[in-house]
């Protein structure tokens, strides 16, 4: 899991450390306890391989609670593409739809990984069950992250009339799929419900402006949220 983290926390970088003091306090608790969360991924097999199962259940309480936040704290930062939107009126950049359907998306990933964590609680006697729900929970919540890295990335090599978010969203799909497919060849679990779940959501993913072009979806989320 060392991998997805590294991947998250750079992917996130240039839009959290650079601006540390300017950031309101949700986006402080929302980054910490992501951290937090993906290092326990990282510790808990550790503890698992080494025998100390009493730490490793101890941990998963504290976990159980990151991830909890986790939810929490995403939702809680939904109207963020609203206020972009608002800031960016009449300035170049990303349709509308764009921000619409970035706020259907992630709330879609945040209910996901809440399932995910659901079911590896479910299935905490089961090692194989609980592990792969608990590896495919940080594949659901990695790719607003990694998302946002690529456009720092792409935005720095290409001119600014060659940039396409369409650019983004494929190569960042690229990366999720290439590996999840090696943890899911390693675990040998193409048919398992949480693997279906990560795939769908690539599909998701893509309809992220054909949704947030809708005008059913603009007037409801204007309506539910507020900033």
């Amino acid at each position: 899991m060392v991998i997805p983290f590294i991947l998250i926390q750079v992917g996130i970088f240039n839009y959290y450390w650079p601006k540390f003091s300017d950031v309101s306090w949700e986006i402080h608790i929302h980054f910490w306890v992501v951290t937090f969360w993906l290092l326990l991924t990282i510790i808990q097999p550790y503890l698992v391989v080494n025998g100390k199962i009493a730490q490793h259940r101890t941990l998963g309480i504290f976990g159980f609670m990151l991830a909890g936040a986790f939810v929490f704290t995403a939702i809680s930062l939904l109207d963020i593409p609203l206020k972009i939107l608002a800031s960016n009126s009449g300035k170049p950049g990303p349709p509308p739809a764009f921000f619409y359907g970035n706020i259907v998306i992630e709330f879609i990933l945040a209910i996901v990984f809440a399932y995910a964590i659901a079911k590896s609680v479910l299935h905490r006697k089961d090692l194989k069950e609980h592990s792969w729900w608990l590896i495919c929970s940080v594949f659901y919540m990695m790719m607003p992250a990694l998302g946002r890295g690529l456009i720092v990335f792409w935005r720095s090599v290409l001119p600014p009339e060659k940039f396409n978010p369409m650019i983004v969203f494929v190569s960042s799909e690229i990366i999720y799929v290439i590996l999840f497919s090696i943890f899911i060849s390693k675990f040998g679990k193409w048919k398992h419900q949480a693997t279906i779940i990560g795939f769908i959501l690539v599909i998701v993913r893509f309809l992220r402006i054909p949704i947030g072009k809708s005008e059913a979806v603009q007037e409801f989320i204007q309506q539910v949220i507020q900033w």
